[in-house]
Order: structure tokens, then sequence, then C-alpha cells
């Protein structure tokens, strides 16, 4: 990574994902992705037969412009690979999914057309991508996943965190908040994708270890911040103030989660799924919010990039890189510590950290006027 830009708080951990031998043996046994993320910590691939004289073309087929994480995810990628220059990386070729598995299996297909040296891979679909994946390395073509995963173990390398652990960690919050009972409602990202379906199995998974806890109600928000609240605000209806605390699988979902009860003039119960987003943020540091958060930063897509150079350059690389080790200030964090997070300077739809100058983010529009 480019030394001298990571200019963020490092803030300390209030509450703490799982770790591995904090799972039991049955969550392992029913969970595949768990048990290949567990397996992959461990492993390196060897790349020599990718290796190749620079500079090089990489594929990077994307979420797209579905929202402002995405956008801030992509202006990461162009960002750095003009920090790199042309003489490491020639040409970023780019895919925009707009958050569709079905688009994105064809594109897939149209990027590895190009001849692409490396594909850099987020998956809009666990199921759909498994066969582009496959094809993609039988054709010589190295796949970095980055921030979401496939149903094959045929790829190089995965950028992102142990989403189980993310879910598992965000129930365990509320668990603890509630003293291991209450009515919960839960909220999930888009359904199909992986990092929601693991996420939701982890926070699942968690809550049945807390027989006071009930789960009352659940829905996908499809990390939408307006129909997170449209779902939120029928859930009020029909709940009124009998819920106890909310599981949330995204941030752009936890704040039309908040502006449903701010609308209605309702006590806020506390929240499992804040992240560094700061819409989020500034109501709960306008509101006093009690939550516990997990982050999902757009800016691992740097770390994406890296592997798949290192790749190319026939370095030994991690079959799994968590970004929480990698980028400073990336890991858990409560209501307490999030106030730090806070930027009053950056729009609502800015999640950080944000790793580029603060010119792209005016020229973006999202500084506050």
């Amino acid at each position: 990574m480019i030394s001298g830009c990571l200019v963020i708080l490092l803030a300390p951990l209030s509450f703490q994902l799982f770790g591995a031998d904090q799972f039991t043996q049955q969550e392992i046994n029913s969970s595949p992705y768990l048990q290949s993320v567990l397996k992959r910590k461990g492993q390196h691939y060897d790349t020599s037969k990718f290796r190749k004289v620079g500079p090089y073309r990489i594929a990077l087929a994307a979420q797209g412009t579905s929202n402002s994480w995405s956008a801030l995810f992509d202006e990461h990628a162009n960002w750095y690979a003009e920090e790199l220059g042309k003489g490491v990386i020639s040409e970023l070729l780019y895919a925009d999914a707009q958050a569709s598995a079905d688009k994105q299996v064809p594109q897939v297909e149209d990027l590895l057309a190009q001849e692409p040296d490396a594909l850099i891979l987020v998956p809009m679909g666990a199921a759909a991508l498994t066969a582009p994946v496959e094809r993609a390395m039988a054709q010589g073509v190295p796949v970095v996943l980055c921030a979401s995963a496939v149903e094959t173990d045929n790829f190089v390398t995965e950028i992102g965190t142990n989403l189980y652990a993310s879910g598992a960690g965000l129930a365990t919050y509320l668990g603890e908040k509630l003293n291991g009972k209450g009515r919960v409602l839960m909220m999930t990202g888009i359904p199909g994708v992986s990092t929601s379906d693991i996420m939701e199995a982890g926070g699942k998974a968690t809550f049945q270890k807390y027989p006071g806890i009930e789960l009352v109600d659940e829905q996908p928000g499809n990390w939408s911040t307006a129909e997170a609240k449209r779902i939120m605000e029928t859930w009020l209806v029909k709940y009124r103030d009998n819920i106890d605390g909310i599981w949330s699988g995204g941030a752009q979902m936890s704040q039309g989660i908040v502006s449903a009860y701010l609308d209605k003039g309702m006590k806020i119960p506390p929240i499992g799924g804040g992240e560094f987003a700061t819409g989020f943020l500034r109501q709960a540091v306008e509101n006093n919010l009690e939550y516990g958060a997990w982050q999902y930063p757009n800016a691992m897509v740097v770390l994406c990039i890296d592997a798949a150079i290192n790749i190319l350059r026939g370095r030994l690389v991690s079959r799994f890189i968590d970004f929480v080790d990698n980028i400073p200030g990336t890991g858990t964090f409560s209501d307490t510590e999030g106030r730090k997070y806070y930027n009053n300077k950056w729009s609502d739809d800015v999640f950080g950290p944000i790793l580029f100058p603060e010119e792209r983010l005016e020229k973006l529009g999202y500084l506050r006027k």
C-alpha cells in the first residue's frame, strides 16, 4: 500500500467478533463458508505460474453505481491505479453490475474476452458467479475475490473479513445488551449475495444461543436507506414499541431504520449493525444511539489491487486477506468510539475510512456545503 496515505482514527475495540475457537463444531460443520475461511486463513497460493512482466491490464468486475458505498469503492480503485501509474497498471478494465448477478455474469465473460492479466471480482451472486470464476482460472486469468464470495474454492485469494463472525458479533452485541432476552427484528442485505447471506447465517446461529431472544420478523432491506425506512415504518405500525433490538446488515439500512423511528418520535432500541457511515454516525451522535458496529470499507479494493499485482509478480499470496489486519481502524466499535469516527465535513453518503485526498470527495460532491 502507498505509504503516508492512511490517515484515519484507530479506535479501541469495544466488543469482539468471534475467533475461530469460539465457533461450535456444529456451526463449522453447517457452514461451508466458515470451513473455507478458517482453512484458507492458514494457506498461501503459489502464484509462480501467473508471473509475467508488467505493466498489467487488470479487469475489475464491480458492484457498480448502485449506492454510494460502491461509488466510493470505484473511486478508490481509480485513485489507486493512478497512484501506481501506467508503469504498473497500464489499463483498468471495468464493468458496472448495478448490483445484479444477471448483469454481471455476461460482463465477466466480456472482460475475459479482452484477455486481462488478472480479474478482480465483487460477486453479486455466490452461485451465479461460480462458473465464470472457474472459467477465468481455466483460461489462466487469476481471480481475486473482493468483498464477497462464490461457491467454489478455485480462485487465488479473497479479500474481506469473516462475514459469519461479523453477523455473529452483531447478534452477540444485542444478546449481551438485552441480557439474553427480548424481541428482535432482523434486516438483511441483498438476498443471494454472500456478504448478506453469510452474515445472516452467523446472526441467526448466535441468536439461537440466547433462548430468551425472540426473532419476531426478518426482511431484506437490499442495502438501501429508502427501502429500509419503508420496511421499518411498516414494522412500527405492526409491532409499535414492542421491539427490544434490531439486527441490521448494513449502515445504509440502519440509517433508514433510525429515520423511521425519528419520524414517529419513538424511542430507538439498541442496534446491532452500525458501520463507519457518516449518515448513520451523525444520527447516532445527535440521538445518543446505542449500537454495536462492524465495518466493510470500500477502501478494501486497494488490497484487492495489491493482491492482483503480487500474483502477477509471482509472489506467495495468502488465500484469505482480512482488511482488519491491513487497514488500521477497520475493526468493530460501539457508540462510544463512533463519536470519534464521525466527520461532520462529509456528506451522509460517505463510508469511511477514505484513503484518497479530500479533493476527490469534493469533486464527487461528497462534502457538506
